[in-house]
């Protein structure tokens, strides 16, 4: 069951898991995601991952797998499937994911074992990062306004002692400003043709494109709003760039999972950075670079 469950407002506070399992806002008692592949109804905020970030609006959430129960430390890589695919479904279909978090990861005070429900965010980007040098997926989820509360502010009125903040109300607090007019520039450097496929679309207002940040915008990854962090890319080529299938290498060889698609076309006033493309490169590859790992105890809960 996607979205909110009646009777259970953002700000509602729970006992344990199985409080909130009863109450149907996330259905599983030990897991961090509750989902499958298909799609993702609802995540935890829990102790043990120290990847997982709170600032304001936004929450950086770390995939689940590749953890050994005992340890605390990833031994093999993560991998995009069951309620992590779910959460990549769920960027890509706009839908809403529960949150829900344990008073602890609030607050920073071990002994406040409750968990309060949060409310509805949006998967607005979704990344592979590293820990003990094994992959792990990094989630970022943003609060949606008038059916969520603000996780900075309820870590705030927690920590002071205070009643939870209403609803949010605003627009989103986190959102980067972006320079309409750096976007323009790249595609008008490139007349609106595709900078991997050369594809020119033709509409009946004009040619169509759309300016693609290498190194995306925004928490966790902050990269700039300038044309040496631009492409010029037809729809379908920015879906897969964002999406992480198509990659760039030093020689400027573009990938489309690993198999080499095409050269990317660059005009010589164009001055990218590459330091933005091997960022890139770094957050679309899903394998460590660890060979003869021993991969064999993992975790599939958080």
């Amino acid at each position: 069951m996607y979205g909110e469950v009646p009777g259970n407002p953002p700000g509602t506070r729970f006992a344990n898991r199985r409080a909130a399992f009863d109450a149907g806002i996330h259905r599983t008692i030990q897991a961090g995601i509750a989902g499958t592949a298909d799609g993702t109804e609802s995540i935890c905020l829990s102790d043990g991952y120290t990847d997982d970030d709170i600032q304001e609006d936004l929450i950086t959430y770390t995939g689940f797998g590749g953890r050994n129960p005992n340890t605390g430390r990833h031994t093999a890589d993560q991998k995009i499937m069951r309620g992590n695919a779910g959460l990549v479904r769920d960027y890509e279909l706009g839908r809403p994911v529960r949150v829900l978090a344990k008073e602890s990861v609030l607050t920073g005070r071990k002994s406040d074992a409750s968990y309060i429900y949060l409310g509805l965010f949006l998967v607005t980007q979704w990344s592979w990062g590293e820990r003990d040098s094994f992959k792990v997926l990094r989630f970022q989820l943003q609060a949606e306004p008038f059916d969520s509360l603000i996780p900075g502010e309820v870590s705030q009125a927690l920590v002071r002692g205070e009643e939870l903040p209403p609803l949010r109300r605003t627009s989103l607090v986190n959102r980067r400003l972006r320079n309409p007019d750096v976007a323009d520039s790249v595609k008008r450097l490139y007349g609106n043709t595709c900078q991997i496929c050369r594809t020119q679309l033709k509409t009946a207002a004009g040619t169509y494109a759309e300016a693609a940040h290498i190194r995306p915008l925004g928490i966790p990854h902050e990269g700039p709003d300038i044309l040496e962090n631009l492409l010029c890319l037809c729809p379908n080529c920015h879906k897969e760039f964002d999406g992480h299938a198509l990659t760039v290498d030093e020689a400027g060889k573009v990938y489309e999972f690993g198999r080499y698609k095409a050269d990317l076309f660059v005009r010589p006033e164009h001055q990218l950075e590459m330091d933005y493309l091997d960022y890139h490169r770094e957050i679309s590859e899903s394998r460590s670079r660890l060979v003869g790992s021993h991969q064999s105890v993992q975790s599939q809960n958080k």
